[in-house]
């Protein structure tokens, strides 16, 4: 089935594309340069990854998304698995643009076959089911880098590009996918941007800008009350397995409930609960329980959202995927850094706090989007 391959996909996509972070070390000794200056190729990375992703589905749109979804993980595996072959710092900022934008037509392209192929009466659940395979391949990207890194140096890497091209392959002997109506152009990509699609984007990247903020400044807010690093590692891991778990129930649900009653409640009960994680004691055990129970809340919508804009706008799935997937967190990602700042001046629960009242004008763009008639209706 078209699905599970394209999940397969997802997994190794995300796999190889974690494996930068923790390698960051191991570049800095073999390029012989800073952490400023490596932080450059996670930046290029995310931003090819991330900004370009609608861009990425407005030529799938246009072309055969097969070969686009099967092109992206290979070069996403092809710029990772090199990573210790380039004698040249400024060519391997080359080749990670290059990976960013095969992840960027991977995603685009990958969760608009998901979405056309799955039974509508199952679609809510086949994309939550594609995206908790991208959330095991994150979780799993850091151990399978350093393990190999570790055992072969950074140019054993190379032995793990198969791992894409397999399932890349399989999916090529599947017959060409490509839309019969009129290609998608710009004039398209701007009337979605003004409707409904665009106003999912707008609550999707706050509810990211608020959470992102909260997980990325926890390790530094548990440094300060002196929590030790194992709970820490703890902590993150409780929240990565609790958002993997969301996103595949989110979707589930909102086949029997409607996208956008899981949307509006998830965000309804999502207040309080964020509101919880800033008040209750971190160092209290029941609190691994809050972080689980609110990290599966807030990213149970995530799935829910993208089926709901390929639904709007089905004559450009693979637009609105990318819309609604990278381009979200890449926007939100952008403003991190003066939030950093802002933490660092004013204290961290002062910022996370007035961070949190964006979840109510998400609430609002939830509420207004509308909720496509079923066909037949």
């Amino acid at each position: 089935m078209l699905p599970l391959l394209l999940a397969w996909l997802h997994t190794v996509n995300d796999l190889f594309g974690n494996f930068l972070t923790p390698l960051l070390p191991k570049l800095m000794a073999h390029f012989g340069v800073g952490l400023g200056t490596v932080g450059l190729l996670v930046s290029v990375y995310s931003l090819t990854g991330s900004l370009l992703q609608p861009f990425a589905g407005l030529v799938a749109d246009r072309l055969d998304r097969r070969l686009l979804a099967a092109l992206g993980p290979v070069l996403v595996a092809l710029g990772m698995g090199s990573l210790g072959l380039w004698p040249r710092f400024e060519a391997l900022l080359l080749v990670l643009g290059l990976a960013g934008l095969g992840s960027a037509l991977f995603h685009a392209s990958g969760a608009s076959l998901v979405g056309e192929f799955a039974p509508r009466e199952r679609k809510g659940f086949w994309l939550s089911f594609f995206g908790s395979a991208g959330y095991l391949g994150l979780s799993l990207g850091p151990i399978v880098a350093l393990a190999t890194a570790g055992a072969f140096g950074l140019t054993g890497l190379l032995w793990l590009t198969p791992l894409a091209l397999l399932p890349a392959l399989l999916l090529l002997r599947l017959p060409p996918v490509r839309r019969q109506e009129r290609p998608a152009s710009l004039r398209d990509f701007r009337r979605v941007f003004r409707g409904d699609v665009a106003r999912l984007w707008g609550m999707a990247t706050l509810r990211s800008l608020v959470f992102m903020s909260f997980s990325t400044t926890l390790p530094y807010w548990y440094a300060q009350r002196g929590i030790p690093d194992a709970y820490t590692a703890l902590s993150l891991s409780a929240y990565s397995f609790s958002a993997t778990l969301g996103a595949f129930l989110g979707g589930t649900l909102s086949d029997r409930m409607g996208r956008k009653a899981v949307l509006v409640g998830t965000l309804t009960f999502g207040l309080p609960l964020y509101l919880a994680l800033l008040l209750f004691p971190p160092e209290n055990p029941l609190y691994l329980v809050l972080l689980g129970v609110t990290g599966a809340l807030m990213n149970a919508g995530i799935p829910v959202a993208v089926a709901l804009a390929q639904e709007l706008e089905p004559r450009q799935t693979a637009t609105v995927s990318g819309l609604l997937m990278g381009f979200t967190w890449g926007f939100a990602g952008l403003f991190y850094a003066p939030i950093g700042h802002l933490v660092e001046a004013y204290g961290v629960i002062p910022v996370l706090l007035a961070l949190g009242g964006l979840i109510l004008p998400a609430w609002l763009l939830a509420r207004s989007v509308g909720e496509p008639r079923k066909m037949g209706a």
